[in-house]
């Protein structure tokens, strides 16, 4: 299962490489897709700034209740705190936790949100609209996080609902891409905090 992939290591270097195979596969194949067999805009799928003003609300409100009110509490479920962080010594020092955080975000975010809310999401939309487009994408997000801890594949049902709409009120997925990496770097936080 992907998720034995990169747990319980100490080896930042097999993280990055699962990461830059994730940006590979997730990320620049469907962008190629995209661009010379499509032969459609990169924008249409979301790799824009969109509605900047809708996509920084949504973050200003949906962080701080997330954290509170899901993170927070996650903590004190022993599932999550041996699973998270990936990167077993990002808790080390604050200098290990930023550098992971940064590979994480920048390349297995990103190739993330670019494939489920980009590809899928967007490339959907057109054909069978939103609200089809929305579910479509919400199920192999869930599928991906079979062998996860049990509360998180439950809430990426929710989260896929709330992250597509938001990439389509702002037809932009860079204000989910940086909602999804702010609440993943907030429950390592809370999870390294609490050992």
């Amino acid at each position: 299962d992907v998720a034995t992939v990169t747990h319980h290591t100490k080896s930042l270097p097999a993280n990055i490489y699962f990461f830059l195979s994730a940006l590979l596969l997730m990320g620049v194949i469907p962008l190629l897709i995209i661009k010379y067999f499509l032969k459609e805009r990169i924008g249409d799928y979301g790799l824009r700034i969109g509605n900047w003003k809708t996509g920084l609300v949504s973050i200003a409100i949906l962080f701080p209740v997330i954290a509170i009110a899901i993170l927070l509490p996650a903590v004190y479920q022993q599932e999550l705190k041996d699973f998270y962080p990936f990167y077993k010594g990002a808790g080390e020092s604050v200098g290990s936790f930023l550098e992971f955080e940064l590979w994480r975000g920048l390349l297995f975010y990103t190739a993330w949100e670019f494939l489920f809310r980009g590809f899928l999401l967007f490339g959907l939309r057109k054909f069978v609209g939103n609200g089809i487009a929305i579910m479509v994408q919400i199920i192999p997000s869930c599928l991906w996080h079979i062998g996860y801890p049990t509360g998180e594949i439950l809430m990426s049902i929710p989260a896929g609902m709330m992250f597509g709409i938001i990439a389509l009120r702002t037809k932009s997925i860079i204000w989910v891409w940086l909602l999804h990496w702010l609440i993943g770097m907030g429950l390592d936080v809370f999870i390294i905090l609490s050992k």
